[in-house]
C-alpha cells in the first residue's frame, strides 16, 4: 500500500491506494480519523495499475506527500514548461488587458494538454459579441461544462472556501466563509468574500490558483464579528504597530498577492437614495494593507476606523482611478470643532493621486448631537482645496455628501474651474439654496454635466426650472423643508452605527 498526506491551513487529509489484481482500493479522510474505503474493478490488472499510477500523478500535483515507509523523499527537478508558463504569467499580471497574449497563452496550454487552454480559448471567444446567437450559447455552455469539470481542481487549496462544505464540522451557518470564484480570460481573476478567514487569507497569498487575482471583495471579516476560528492557523504577519487588533487582512500585508490587486473593497453597505445605512465594518490599520497595492486602480471603502489622514497621503496609489471612500467618521482627520473631518487637503496635496478620475464620499452621519450643531465631515475649508488641487486634473465624477458647504461651496467649485473637466457631480444630503443653483445656471461649463444632483438640498422647484431652462441636467429631489435646513438634518442621513 502506497500512502499520502495532504496539510495546509485549512485541512490535514491522508490518501492510500493499493492494487490487487484486476482491482484497486482507496482510503481517504482526516487524519486521525478511520476515513471512507473505496473500490473500483478493472477488466486486467494492468489497467487497474495504469489507473493507480494516473491517480498517484494527480494527488501529487495537487500537493500531496508520499509517507510510504522506505520511500525517500523525490529529488527536484524542474518541471516541463515551467518557465515559459512562469514568462506567460509575469506578462499577463503586468498587462492584463494584453489580449493578444491571452490567446498566446491559452494556445500554448492546448498544445501542452492542459484543459485551462480549451476554457481560456472559450471564455476570449465569448468577448466577441458580433458572434451569433447560436454560436454565443455554444460557447457559454461548452464554458459552463469545462468550468463544472475542472473547477475545484483549477482553484486549488481555494475550492474548499468556494466550494463550503455545510456537512463539516467546523461549518458555521451564521459565519459561513461564502467565497465566489470570478473567472475571467480563462483564469480565477477575482474573488468576492462575504467573511475572510485567516486561512483562506494564507491560502491567498501561497496558493498558486490565486496568482492571476486582481480583483478582491472583502465584505466582512470573521474576527469582526466572532473573534476568529478556534482552529485558525498561527498569524504569520505580525499586527502594525499601533493597532488594538489583528484582522485576517494583515495577512496579506507584504505578498505580490496584494501588490498585483488592480480592484479591492472592504465592506458591502452601499447608502440608497435617502442615505440612511447601517454599516458595522470597522477596521483598524486598514492604510497599512492598502500601502502595499502597488498596482490598485480601484478603491471601494465602505467601512471605517482606519487612518484617513495616512491612507490620503500614501505615496504608491500612483495607479489609482476611483476611490470611494463611505461611512468613514474622519479618524486621522483634522480636528475642527467637536468633531473630526476628512483630510481632503492631504489628498488635494498627494501627487500620487494624479490619475483619479473618481472621488466619491459619503460620510458618517454626524454624531455631535441634534440640536442644530452638527459638525460636518465635509466642511468649506475641505472642499476649498480639493477643488483647487494642482494634481487632481482628471477627475470627471465628483462626490461631497453631508457637507455644510452651501452656496460658499458651490462658489469655489464654479471658481475652481472644475466643471470644464467633471461630468458628475453629486452635492446630495447638504445645504445649498436656489442662490447655489443660480451660481450652475451662470457657468457656461455646468452644462458639461450629464448629472448635477442637489437632492435633499434646499434647492426649490424654481430653482431646479432654472437649472433645467439653462440646459444644466440636474435633479433636486425631496428637497429640505426650512426646519429640516435649520436643524442641520441632511447631516445625518449616512451610516448611523
Amino acid at each position: 500500500m502506497r500512502t499520502f498526506e495532504f496539510t495546509d491551513a485549512k485541512s490535514r487529509k491522508f490518501w492510500n491506494i493499493e492494487a490487487t489484481g484486476t482491482y484497486y482500493q482507496v482510503q481517504f479522510g482526516k487524519i486521525g480519523s478511520t476515513g471512507q474505503t473505496q473500490r473500483k474493478t478493472f477488466a486486467t490488472a494492468a489497467e487497474a495499475q495504469a489507473a493507480m499510477d494516473k491517480l498517484i500523478k494527480e494527488k501529487l500535483k495537487k500537493g500531496y506527500v508520499e509517507t510510504t515507509a522506505g520511500t525517500a523523499a523525490p529529488a527536484p527537478t524542474s518541471v516541463p514548461g515551467a518557465a515559459e508558463d512562469a514568462a506567460f504569467h509575469k506578462a499577463l499580471t503586468d498587462n492584463p488587458n494584453d489580449l493578444a497574449g491571452w490567446c498566446a497563452y491559452a494556445d500554448w496550454l492546448v498544445e501542452h494538454g492542459d484543459p485551462r487552454g480549451e476554457f481560456m480559448q472559450t471564455q476570449l471567444a465569448l468577448e466577441d459579441e458580433a458572434r451569433p446567437k447560436k454560436e454565443r450559447d455554444a460557447l457559454k455552455k461548452k464554458e459552463s461544462a469545462l468550468l463544472k469539470k475542472h473547477e475545484k481542481e483549477w482553484l486549488g487549496g481555494l475550492a474548499p472556501f468556494v466550494f463550503e462544505d455545510e456537512e463539516a464540522e467546523d461549518y458555521d451557518a451564521d459565519y459561513p466563509i461564502g467565497a465566489r470564484a470570478i473567472w475571467e480570460r480563462g483564469v480565477l481573476s477575482g474573488v468576492v468574500v462575504e467573511r475572510l478567514s485567516t486561512a483562506m487569507a494564507q491560502t491567498l497569498v501561497t496558493d498558486p490558483a490565486a496568482r492571476f487575482v486582481r480583483e478582491l471583495r472583502v465584505h466582512d471579516t470573521m474576527s469582526h464579528h466572532t473573534g476568529g476560528f478556534a482552529g485558525d492557523p498561527p498569524l504569520r504577519v505580525k499586527t502594525p504597530a499601533g493597532v488594538q487588533r489583528h484582522s485576517e487582512l494583515y495577512e496579506l500585508i507584504g505578498s505580490p498577492f496584494l501588490a498585483n490587486l488592480r480592484a479591492f473593497q472592504l465592506g458591502s453597505e452601499i447608502p440608497p437614495e435617502d442615505g440612511w445605512c447601517d454599516c458595522h465594518m470597522y477596521l483598524q490599520g486598514l492604510e497599512h494593507v492598502v500601502a502595499g497595492m502597488a498596482r490598485v486602480e480601484v478603491l471601494d471603502l465602505y467601512c471605517k476606523g482606519y487612518d484617513t489622514r495616512a491612507l490620503f497621503g500614501l505615496p504608491n496609489l500612483t495607479h489609482l482611478r476611483e476611490l470611494r471612500a463611505y461611512h468613514q467618521f474622519g479618524s486621522g482627520g483634522v480636528r475642527r470643532g467637536e468633531g473630526y473631518v476628512y483630510p481632503l487637503d492631504v489628498l488635494a496635496n498627494n501627487p500620487a493621486l494624479a490619475d483619479l478620475t473618481h472621488l466619491q464620499f459619503h460620510p458618517h452621519q454626524s454624531e455631535d448631537g441634534f440640536d442644530g450643531t452638527e459638525v460636518s465631515y465635509i466642511p468649506l475649508e475641505q472642499v476649498r482645496a480639493l477643488v483647487h488641487s494642482k494634481y487632481l486634473k482628471k477627475r470627471t465624477h465628483l462626490q461631497l455628501r453631508l457637507s455644510d458647504m452651501g452656496d460658499d461651496g458651490v462658489r469655489e467649485i464654479v471658481a475652481s474651474g472644475i466643471l470644464k473637466q467633471l461630468r458628475w457631480l453629486d452635492l446630495r444630503h447638504g445645504c445649498v439654496t436656489d442662490e447655489g443653483a443660480d451660481l450652475f445656471v451662470a457657468c457656461p461649463d455646468a452644462k458639461n454635466l450629464e448629472r448635477l444632483d442637489l437632492s435633499r438640498n434646499a434647492v426649490s422647484a424654481k430653482g431646479l426650472a432654472a437649472l433645467r431652462k439653462a440646459g444644466v441636467n440636474a435633479v433636486a429631489n425631496d428637497p429640505l423643508t426650512q426646519s429640516e435646513l435649520d436643524s442641520r438634518q441632511y447631516l445625518r442621513e449616512g451610516d448611523f452605527e
